[in-house]
């Protein structure tokens, strides 16, 4: 939703089309949260990798960080359109600590903002995990489990596998 002038400046979103485009991209979610998550803290951000960074990162201003709650979110363009065609859903779980250990940037035009590891994102669910729930007639939006202990029983599970494996070639 980008307005392109005759001289080819780009005109910002409004804050209230950058709102309707939020609800836009939070519609492919909310049967996730219908029930579960009452009023979750859903904001989309553009992923990108820093100078002088490995990894990709999102930022997050300190009012979105302070609410002492976990937030949602999806990657995005400047332009609040979906960069993912899978719609991944991610958690950011709340940190206390998010003021030392998140770095904070300051833009060009003064604003400030933490940097957070893309890797510290826990995948929630995206279209593909939908549509297997359903093909098991089971609600499509129903968590299952715990996201924060899914991954690190996930994490284990490879780690005994892999182990196993190990273990039976030495045997062989």
């Amino acid at each position: 939703m980008t307005i392109t002038t005759k001289n080819n400046d780009k005109k910002r979103m409004t804050p209230e089309e950058r709102k309707v485009k939020v609800e836009e991209l939070l519609q492919e979610h909310v049967d996730y949260f219908h029930g579960n998550i009452p009023e979750p803290a859903y904001i989309p951000k553009m992923a990108y990798r820093p100078t002088g960074k490995d990894e990709l990162h999102v930022t997050f201003f300190p009012s979105e960080l302070e609410n002492n709650t976990d937030i949602y979110t999806e990657f995005v363009s400047i332009d609040y359109e979906s960069e993912d065609p899978k719609r991944t859903l991610y958690l950011l779980k709340y940190n206390p600590h998010w003021k030392e250990e998140y770095e904070l940037i300051t833009s060009n035009s003064g604003f400030k903002r933490h940097m957070v590891p893309v890797g510290e994102l826990k995948v929630i669910n995206d279209v593909t995990d939908r549509g297997s729930i359903k093909d098991l007639h089971v609600s499509a939006y129903e968590p299952i489990g715990d996201p924060e202990t899914d991954r690190d029983i996930v994490d284990v599970l490879k780690g005994i596998e892999k182990a196993l494996l190990s273990i039976n070639q030495k045997l062989k």
